[in-house]
């Protein structure tokens, strides 16, 4: 998690969680895998998912209601739409995107949400300093991440931070099981500070399609 106090809270995210802790963002909670353990660590942090799929979203604020997760929430929403449009401006502290879906087909590679729009969308509502953590098993989709990111002046990497996921995601532990390479980075809003550091968790494998969600 991001160190470090964020500035005053939005009214936005009061209303949403009624505290003034800072929001953390999960672009596709999936099984809920990360915002579940994040939320229960991290008590002083409010996490928000966004999850495309309405019935994951729905059984995911389920399980954090059940288990007294004040400070989780979760929306089915398209992300792109999302941060593009509902989340205020200079409110989020840092961003987390594991394992998003490649979508493998040329014909579904509009559907890649990972843009230099969505990069301006993550740009306008972080606060300065803010993170985007970033984390995949395919290596064209953090190429991709990686110029979305760089492509204007609003990202630096860090090469001395890589994202806390505590506990392997689904998408994850599929990707491990069948070889594959786990690349993850960590950018920064406004902060100059050198190439990314690329962690890699194991050799590298053909890469076949996974369906299943993070």
């Amino acid at each position: 998690m991001v160190a470090g106090r964020s500035p005053e809270m939005h009214a936005f995210w009061r209303a949403v969680f009624d505290n003034d802790h800072p929001v953390e963002v999960e672009v596709g909670s999936g099984t809920g895998t990360f915002l579940l353990a994040a939320a229960q660590h991290f008590p002083a942090v409010n996490f928000f998912g966004i999850e495309r799929s309405y019935s994951r979203a729905m059984r995911l604020q389920a399980v954090a209601a059940a288990q007294r997760l004040g400070n989780a929430r979760v929306v089915a929403a398209d992300a792109a739409c999302a941060v593009s449009t509902l989340i205020p401006a200079d409110s989020v502290r840092a961003y987390h995107v594991y394992f998003p879906d490649p979508w493998w087909k040329r014909r579904h590679h509009r559907r890649r949400f990972f843009t230099p729009a969505f990069a301006a969308a993550l740009d306008r509502t972080l606060v300065p300093g803010g993170r985007v953590y970033v984390a995949t098993d395919v290596h064209d989709m953090f190429v991709l991440m990686q110029r979305a990111l760089s492509a204007g002046a609003a990202f630096t990497p860090d090469p001395h931070a890589s994202p806390v996921r505590l506990g392997a995601t689904a998408f994850e532990r599929k990707g491990l099981a069948r070889g594959a390479t786990i690349t993850d980075a960590v950018f920064v809003k406004t902060v100059s500070v050198g190439p990314p550091r690329l962690r890699h968790t194991s050799s590298a494998a053909p890469i076949t399609p996974a369906e299943s969600p993070s």
